[in-house]
């Protein structure tokens, strides 16, 4: 049993704490007065990743759906933030946006922006290298996030070790259809899709079904991953990141899973629609642009990978990712390293 009170970490300089400025943030409850410090125990701390280059309004929506749903859960005394601006417009103002967050919370706010657009590929590997959670979120800019859906992951997350990449469900899934469950209806506030979200959690609990390659719009990577794999390769700008890490994930014997009790809200498509209308241009248009983008990506993973791949990507579903998973590569290749300090890739606000 656990001793009434909390106290703060009496290790000097502790790796799983942020720093000594606040490490007296990060409450650890002791299991007896006696216990040596270096056996107390500490809660695992969450990173929460979110980038954004357009799309203020859904912006600001997901950023306070995540700060409520951790409220709820008494999960925002153990979270770290990391928010990434990638070279947005400045009109969009992300950046007041990211501030007003950390004025609100006295937990660590990682704020960067891009000199440069780094599409998704880019700040997801950013993110991952500063991250220092033992469970680390990476949220798109257009979701709604719920209770549920963070609830149910960090759950299963706990269920199994080889469970490296946890995704949810949702109203729009990235790559994998099987996983979209609409919004039954039109809500009329946030509270709607957290009951939704809910009653999708009764519905399923800590159920999962294995994935065969990784799309991630909204997932929980492992700090062991992280540790084993690295980072995302960022030779691939915008697309093929995702399905390239979650190939080095499955080839170090990870499993990537989906909780089908954790569901969010996706709007979708949201950087498509904002280059619309700020571009005055159409979406066939914009789709043709996309399309160039991820035939370029394809061609770097099938030379990465494998040469003997369709020479024309046609789906990810299509893919032969056991023989993927069983090529024989050099010993060191399947690890990316974290991104150091890098001059002139980011302004830290």
């Amino acid at each position: 049993a656990f001793v009434s009170g909390v106290q703060t970490c009496a290790i000097p300089m502790c790796p799983r704490c942020p720093s000594d400025s606040v490490a007296g943030l990060f409450p650890l409850y002791s299991p007896a007065s006696t216990t040596p410090p270096h056996t107390q125990y500490h809660p695992p701390m969450l990173s929460f990743i979110i980038p954004a280059r357009s799309q203020p309004d859904e912006t600001a929506e997901c950023l306070e759906s995540l700060f409520q749903s951790l409220r709820l859960l008494n999960l925002e005394p153990h979270s770290e933030f990391l928010f990434l601006d990638d070279n947005s417009h400045a009109e969009y103002k992300l950046a007041d946006l990211f501030r007003q967050f950390r004025s609100g919370t006295r937990q660590p706010v990682h704020i960067a922006r891009f000199k440069q657009w780094q599409h998704y590929t880019g700040v997801f590997a950013y993110g991952l290298s500063k991250a220092r959670g033992d469970n680390v979120f990476f949220i798109s800019n257009d979701m709604v996030v719920t209770p549920a859906w963070l609830r149910t992951l960090i759950a299963v997350g706990a269920i199994d070790p080889s469970f490296g990449i946890v995704r949810g469900t949702g109203s729009i899934v990235d790559s994998h259809p099987e996983h979209s469950l609409p919004f039954p209806g039109i809500p009329n506030s946030r509270q709607d899709f957290f009951e939704f979200a809910e009653f999708v959690s009764r519905s399923h609990g800590l159920g999962v079904v294995e994935d065969f390659a990784f799309s991630g719009d909204a997932v929980m990577v492992k700090r062991a991953l992280i540790d084993k794999i690295g980072v995302m390769d960022r030779r691939f700008f915008g697309y093929f990141g995702d399905p390239d890490y979650g190939l080095r994930a499955r080839r170090a014997g990870f499993r990537l899973v989906c909780a089908k009790g954790a569901w969010l809200n996706h709007f979708g498509q949201g950087h498509v629609r904002a280059d619309v209308e700020r571009e005055k241009t159409t979406y066939d248009a914009q789709h043709e642009k996309r399309m160039a983008l991820v035939a370029k990506a394809y061609e770097l993973f099938r030379l990465k990978w494998d040469l003997s791949l369709a020479p024309s990507f046609l789906n990810v579903q299509s893919m032969d990712w056991d023989k993927l998973i069983k090529a024989n590569k050099p010993k060191g290749y399947d690890f990316t390293p974290p991104i150091g300090d890098e001059p002139g890739l980011v302004d830290l606000l």
